[in-house]
């Protein structure tokens, strides 16, 4: 299916063994937003070989295009899928790639997954048959900074980034990531801790011991982190223990005093959005039941352990191809939270510690309890769980319609305030459009889905459905489709694997530290702006996500905490100490990072070949940072520069 845009990305030039090099070149062209087959089946194939060693449908080719990015220019992805018998080779035309593969290059095999192709990559699918992929304007090799470079060579043997662009975030950029022993892509997250600083100079760190008897101390330490780089550890905290196949999980981590590198899994279909788009601008009423009921799944696995997402939308749900009843993985934990164990049936008492009071989330698909917003809940008694599910309410709206729910672009204050025009909105929670028999799209959907949304959007916590209530709504347990849904279900799982236990999952590096005012290869990370707020996630994508405007439009709002709620991982004390009359040095003058987030850490044995298993994603840290001898608080105990540290075998 050529895209609307019918937008030419590149094409595949055909090779057989023993043509004429001087015939016409055999082209096959490729198109924005499409995917096709190529193989021995005729009717199932947009080019077809009569090769007996060929496989019906061998191999798929689709492609993933955003609008242009003013701000990182993101390239299309063009993606090969091995779905044969007898397997494809990949040769990679990246001199980086090219010492770890043979002549014939490395096997794909339908268990790894899907590859994104480089310009003159190589594809072979039999003796005799060998595609050549060609990029209309070829994406240039990006740099990390002159300290990363350095400290990338450390794992490289193991792990390679990648000069490949993904994406570009409020807190990083993401290329492709090499898994050497197997060759699989991984999607590799690189946050630089320099930036996130603001002027704190990071070359004088030091590590401090790893003693779980100063748990309570550590605790401490952490609410006294700037509130972006708890933000950019807490997805660890969350995730560590995580494997479920509707939840992205992290592979590896390698961090220093400089930068963090994760490891995740390559999510290859785009985000909810680009789904939509390829599928026309929005979904029938059974496609769209079928993703949000793995939203469903997904999110009853994190509330019944307590976790809370808070920023679902259709940015943050990638999806893992193109196909109809693809695996769906929810992403983006950087404003989730762990809420307490006690307590567990009490979730919406105003005096439950279960309650949360952040600002966090995307306008559009944000509960306005967020924003204490909602009449039935009263001022200053936050918000629980259930802002998740008026957030499936809102994504399930947008997936079924092509646009969100409460919003009104035409507005007069729209344009200026669009905060006031969207909650005031929500706060009125006014759905009476899905019975309007005069609206042109509401009209088209069934009665099943407009009852889910109503049992969602609903003012009252209480009456909200929670996920477990959701899933079994007739939209999906009505006897006609319930089976089927099921069988759906497992056969877009049934290529997962949970993630492996892994010894040492997060792992450090000798700091490759340059000299005070060296300058670097690359800028800090660009910051946006909205009515004055800081929106730390504006240009935040996750691999394989959208990366330009789109016609589900949001003004997400996502505020630094103004509080921390509750024990968390996080204790009561507030963020800033009180005067320094203490000897105590100010909370904005130390750098601190966390020191038991993984138990894993404890061991510290050599981990030459992590698992391969497929699934990961996240931020995870174990070890801490103290800012040089003259700023640690009293009771924080110092171990000797890196070079004495990593010798004495920590």
């Amino acid at each position: 299916m050529t895209s609307d845009e019918g937008v030419q990305v590149g094409y595949l030039e055909v090779k057989i063994k023993g043509s004429d090099p001087y015939e016409t070149p055999d082209l096959i062209d490729i198109f924005g937003n499409e995917q096709f087959y190529l193989g021995r089946n005729t009717s199932l194939c947009r080019r077809h070989w009569s090769d007996p060693t060929i496989s019906n449908r061998h191999l798929r080719i689709h492609c993933i295009l955003y609008e242009k990015d003013p701000v990182s220019d993101i390239p299309p992805f063009v993606y090969a899928t091995d779905l044969s018998t007898n397997g494809t080779f990949l040769k990679k035309s990246n001199v980086q790639c090219a010492s770890s593969q043979d002549e014939r290059g490395m096997r794909l095999g339908r268990s790894n997954g899907s590859f994104l192709l480089d310009d003159g990559d190589e594809l072979r699918i039999s003796d005799n048959v060998t595609l050549i992929y060609h990029e209309f304007n070829p994406p240039l090799e990006q740099r990390l900074t002159y300290t990363q470079e350095q400290e990338k060579q450390l794992f490289a043997s193991r792990y390679l980034v990648t000069g490949r662009l993904l994406g570009i975030g409020g807190f990083g950029k993401v290329f492709i990531g090499i898994h050497q022993k197997t060759q699989r892509q991984l999607a590799c997250k690189v946050v630089n801790l320099r930036g996130l600083y603001d002027g704190v100079v990071a070359p004088n760190l030091r590590f401090p011991e790893v003693d779980h008897t100063q748990e309570s101390m550590i605790t401490g330490a952490k609410r006294r982190w700037p509130s972006k780089v708890a933000r950019c550890f807490r997805e660890f905290d969350v995730l560590k223990h995580l494997s479920h196949p509707n939840i992205i999980s992290v592979e590896k981590v390698f961090w220093s005093a400089n930068s963090i590198y994760i490891f995740e899994d390559l999510v290859t279909g785009g985000d909810l959005f680009s789904y939509i788009e390829y599928k026309g601008g929005r979904l029938a009423d059974v496609e769209a039941a079928v993703i949000v009921r793995q939203i469903l799944i997904g999110i009853e696995y994190l509330h019944n352990l307590g976790i809370v997402h808070r920023d679902l939308k259709p940015d943050n749900v990638l999806m893992t191809s193109l196909e109809d009843g693809a695996r769906v993985v929810i992403t983006d934990f950087g404003n989730a939270r762990r809420l307490p164990q006690d307590d567990a049936a009490n979730v919406s008492h105003p005096t439950s510690k279960r309650r949360m009071f952040s600002l966090v989330g995307t306008l559009e698909f944000a509960a306005p309890e967020i924003h204490q917003r909602n009449p039935a809940i009263p001022s200053g008694q936050g918000y629980s769980k259930a802002v998740d599910m008026w957030s499936i309410g809102s994504i399930t709206a947008a997936l079924l319609t092509g646009d969100v729910i409460f919003t009104d672009r035409g507005h007069p204050d729209y344009d200026e305030d669009p905060f006031e025009v969207i909650m005031g909105l929500a706060a009125q929670c006014d759905i009476s459009a899905l019975d309007d028999e005069s609206d042109l799209v509401w009209r088209t959907v069934g009665p099943r889905p407009k009852d889910f949304i109503k049992h969602l959007l609903v003012l009252r916590e209480e009456d909200r459905m929670t996920a477990t209530q959701a899933l079994a709504h007739p939209w999906f347990s009505n006897a006609r489709h319930a089976t089927e849904f099921e069988a759906l279900y497992q056969r877009s799982i049934r290529d997962w694997r949970p993630r492996g236990q892994v010894f040492r999952l997060v792992e450090p590096i000798r700091s490759a530290s340059p000299a005070v005012g060296q300058p670097e290869l690359s800028q800090h990370f660009a910051r946006t702006f909205l009515r004055g707020l800081p929106i730390e996630n504006r240009d935040r994508r996750m691999p394989s996500q959208r990366q330009g405007p789109n016609n589900l439009s949001s003004s997400p709002v996502e505020h630094e905490e103004s509080r921390f709620e509750g024990p968390s991982c996080y204790d009561q004390q507030s963020y800033e100490d009180g005067g320094n009359d203490t000897g105590r040095t100010p909370a904005s003058s130390r750098l601190l990072i966390p020191d038991s987030f993984d138990s894993s850490m404890d061991q510290l044995s050599p981990d030459p070949d992590p698992p391969a298993s497929g699934m990961y994603s996240a931020y995870e840290v174990q070890g801490g940072y103290v800012y040089d001898d003259s700023s640690i608080v009293d009771e924080t105990p110092v171990l000797p520069p890196y070079d004495v540290f990593f010798n004495q075998g920590h």
